[in-house]
């Protein structure tokens, strides 16, 4: 079942961040003693932990899933929170409803968090053979194959001391400033246009084909599938960059191990000429170059020169070490939904008969019970509050009673982090009158046990730097509710400082208060841009015909990615009509995709 499928999920997202976490902290004590090749593929465990549900029956992780399957005591409560999270990769939109809720909530909220996960692991996974592809043919305009005889003998060489029989091609060409090594296939090492003596070629055929032999561009790419499967974890794009840098490391290693400390010194030298010319391109996954920039030059340089064999102490160790993080990769688990025997399936339709009988007599007050939970930030009165409400009062010990502008009274609950000013009877002022004001507004949902989770006292401070350390912070809430005080030009530069920075959780958040003009102007720069993640940002504001357009441009581009972003902000009658369009045109990966949205 669905639900059961986004629980095992999130559930190895989980259990992997804690193994990765943990390989990380300990890193103090392997770095400089055990090998590189080990620190490589070590981060292999981590990227199984990411991708395979097995898991033995008790675990650290699959225990906590387990909990949350147990009934919940409330009755029909549904949570949607409206909030905001900022990620380091192509960004995200703002957090649909179903990220942020409880975890008992509805099938259809469930299949909506699947549709959703989908659609944006499939759009990443496309995006990266996209850019695999045109990498490929751009270096493939460019490619002379080298007949020189005595270069081709020495390649011969090198790949018959590595015990390599695979053909490697080998051409020259004018574009790149690094040798690399490309094709997971149909391999081929790439040397720039450049005057390289034998021993130079020598290092560098014998660096690339440790890469080739090691299967490193497999590796990467079982990253990059980590990657687009886990988009929504921030620490695995951490894990990408660790593979990439000791997966150098650890060829440089491969390399030295049979060098002198002479030859070591001419390798060195031989990476730092290659680093001092800037690449003309964007080297992606599918490659595996000599150099990869000056950045992580100098670890390498430092690890050639201290290369030496290692004991047999550390190799016990060693051994060891990876036996206790096959243990914790165990430990750490994964959720696994339970099985359905003939007896859980007799206890169910028993449980199926006994909640149709409680509906009966409790669905009058479930109906009047339904509620729904949201959090905004605003500014009033010199603070900044940050308000939800709606909240189950049970869960709070911290509450106090306000009285509003009207005369009644409200109880108002706080969070931990607000605690502090619960006291405060400036604070108070200001929260009841906040709490007037947006009853005032007749605000959706009706302000019903509020809860404040943060407050911020603004008059001893200088409001713009606070502005600048609440962005740097990633506080949407706090941001957005000092944004309000901007003046149309100051915000015109915010509005534009987000939008280059890729901050799509900020400019969800601030967008409401961008004019009609300016909304156009930005409409029209989202689809020239083809950012598809402020793309689904700016749709809410749209006028319908405005997303019929675009909805058009797309379908006729063929672009399927940004038109099932258009797709489900159109009318359940549009949404058939291009469904029926597609039928027509025989379009069958765009009937594929609205039918499934359909279903």
């Amino acid at each position: 079942m669905i639900h059961e499928f986004i629980k095992t999920l999130l559930s190895l997202s989980v259990s992997g961040t804690l193994l990765m976490l943990l390989i990380r902290g300990l890193k103090p004590l392997y770095k400089n003693r055990f090998s590189q090749h080990w620190q490589y593929y070590i981060w292999l465990l981590v990227a199984l932990r990411f991708l395979l549900p097995v898991t033995p029956d008790v675990t650290i992780v699959g225990s906590l899933f387990q909990k949350l399957n147990e009934p919940s005591t409330e009755l029909n409560i549904v949570n949607t929170t409206t909030l905001y999270y900022n990620m380091q990769i192509e960004p995200q939109e703002k957090t649909s409803p179903a990220a942020s809720m409880a975890w008992h909530c509805s099938p259809d909220r469930y299949t909506c968090l699947f549709y959703a996960w989908l659609t944006l692991t499939i759009i990443l996974w496309v995006r990266r053979i996209t850019v695999y592809q045109g990498f490929t043919q751009w270096l493939k305009a460019g490619n002379k194959e080298v007949s020189d005889m005595k270069t081709l003998n020495l390649l011969s060489d090198c790949k018959e001391s590595l015990r390599i029989k695979a053909r490697i091609r080998l051409y020259r060409n004018a574009m790149i400033t690094s040798p690399i090594m490309t094709g997971i296939f149909h391999p081929g090492i790439i040397l720039p246009v450049k005057e390289l003596d034998r021993k130079e070629l020598s290092y560098i055929f014998t660096h690339e084909l440790i890469h080739y032999k090691k299967k490193d561009l497999f590796y990467k790419w079982l990253i990059q599938a980590v990657t687009c499967i886990h988009w929504f974890n921030p620490f695995v794009y951490l894990l990408g960059k660790e593979v990439n840098r000791t997966c150098e490391l650890s060829c440089d290693e491969a390399v030295v191990s049979m060098l002198d400390n002479q030859a070591k010194r001419e390798y060195g030298d031989l990476l730092i000429s290659f680093v001092r010319a800037d690449s003309p391109y964007q080297n992606p996954m599918s490659s595996v170059p000599l150099t990869e920039g000056a950045e992580q030059l100098i670890e390498r340089l430092g690890a050639i020169m201290k290369s030496q064999k290692k004991t047999k102490s550390i190799k016990v160790i060693t051994a060891l070490f990876t036996c206790i993080l096959c243990i914790c990769f165990a430990a750490a688990g994964a959720y696994a939904a339970p099985g359905r025997t003939e007896e859980t399936i007799m206890q169910e339709l028993e449980q199926g008969e006994q909640s149709m009988e409680e509906q009966e007599l409790s669905v009058s007050y479930d109906k009047d019970y339904e509620s729904v939970y949201t959090q905004e930030g605003y500014f009033y009165n010199s603070y900044i509050i940050e308000i939800g409400w709606n909240v189950n009062g049970d869960r709070y010990s911290n509450q106090t009673e306000l009285v509003l502008n009207n005369g009644s009274t409200m109880k108002v609950y706080f969070a931990d982090t607000a605690m502090n000013m619960i006291t405060d009877q400036n604070t108070a002022t200001a929260i009841a009158g906040l709490l007037s004001h947006l009853k005032n507004l007749n605000s959706y949902p009706t302000i019903e046990a509020p809860l404040i989770t943060k407050i911020i006292d603004t008059r001893d401070k200088n409001l713009p730097a606070l502005r600048e350390d609440l962005y740097q912070a990633g506080d949407v809430c706090g941001f957005s509710a000092l944004f309000s005080l901007l003046d149309e030009a100051e915000q015109k530069e915010w509005y534009q400082k987000l939008y280059d920075a890729g901050q799509t959780a900020f400019f969800a958040s601030v967008i409401k208060y961008m004019n009609p003009d300016l909304l156009s102007v930005y409409a029209d720069q989202i689809d020239q841009d083809a950012k598809t993640s402020f793309l689904s940002v700016i749709l809410n504001y749209l006028q319908p015909d405005t997303i019929k357009q675009y909805a058009k441009q797309y379908y006729a581009a063929d672009d399927i990615a940004r038109f099932t972003v258009i797709f489900p902000y159109l009318s359940e009658e549009e949404q058939q009509d291009w469904l029926k369009k597609a039928q027509a045109d025989q379009n069958n990966k765009f009937i594929m995709a609205l039918s499934g949205y359909l279903s």
